[in-house]
């Protein structure tokens, strides 16, 4: 697969902290949550806690207007064939609340010897910490954070590297980049995950969204994390829920 994004390098995203971006003021726009699912010859959703039947997962992938409007955007710039795939949008606290203390568990088995506060430092790296609060809300429960990949015209995914949601050093973006930069010797498959990866940034980027460093899965518009990398003075994207809400398992 050629495409002309591939060949564009990634850079290393300047300025990223959590600190940083939960400073970020919030003045609430009031836009709405739609579903996601409607469009699936652009959009593919798949809820992946929801289908690991995660304890109050919801079988639908809800984000605000614009954003679904981006996603769009993003789309169409992917070559023939290939569509954007949903893996996780908005979250509810409690979700959040799961997935952070999963991560923590896992750290705690691996790294017995991290005291709680290097465990919690280390597993925000990877699931922000839940907060409704309405001055620093998780990126996830604004609406504004999407978690995706892209599918070829066969339906499989396209190679990033790694997982989703993989808490491995491999899973930063630029990872692959660093390599290539040092002339490290790659495999095809790396370098098929550097150029899917590059893909991925491009279309995202283009439409508008920024993406957390840490996972080349996630990309954010119109919450702080996107206000703090697009240097705007504040974000736009608050504590929000869907309208309609699904019975959860």
């Amino acid at each position: 697969m050629n495409h002309p994004f591939m060949d564009i390098p990634i850079t290393a995203t300047p300025g990223f902290s959590w600190e940083a971006s939960r400073a970020v003021p919030i003045d609430e726009c009031g836009e709405e949550m739609v579903a996601a699912s409607l469009i699936p010859e652009k959009i593919l959703v798949r809820p992946q806690y929801f289908l690991h039947m995660l304890e109050g997962a919801i079988p639908e992938c809800y984000v605000r207007r614009s954003v679904l409007e981006r996603l769009l955007e993003a789309s169409e710039m992917l070559p023939d064939g290939c569509r954007l795939v949903l893996l996780d949008t908005w979250r509810s606290r409690n979700i959040q609340t799961t997935l952070f203390q999963k991560f923590r568990s896992e750290l705690r088995e691996k790294m017995p010897l991290l005291d709680d506060a290097e465990i919690t430092v280390l597993a925000s790296q990877f699931v922000a910490p839940p907060s409704l609060h309405p001055e620093r809300p998780s990126p996830h429960i604004t609406g504004g954070a999407v978690d995706l990949t892209i599918v070829d015209k066969m339906g499989f995914c396209l190679p990033m590297g790694t997982g989703f949601d993989e808490t491995s050093e491999k899973s930063a973006t630029v990872w692959y980049e660093k390599k290539f930069e040092s002339k490290e010797a790659m495999s095809e498959d790396e370098m098929d995950a550097l150029h899917n990866r590059r893909l991925l940034y491009y279309v995202m980027h283009k439409a508008g969204f920024t993406n957390y460093p840490d996972e080349w899965w996630h990309y954010d518009y119109g919450n702080q994390n996107w206000a703090l990398l697009r240097g705007k003075k504040h974000a736009i994207f608050g504590v929000t829920e869907p309208a309609f809400r699904w019975r959860s398992l």
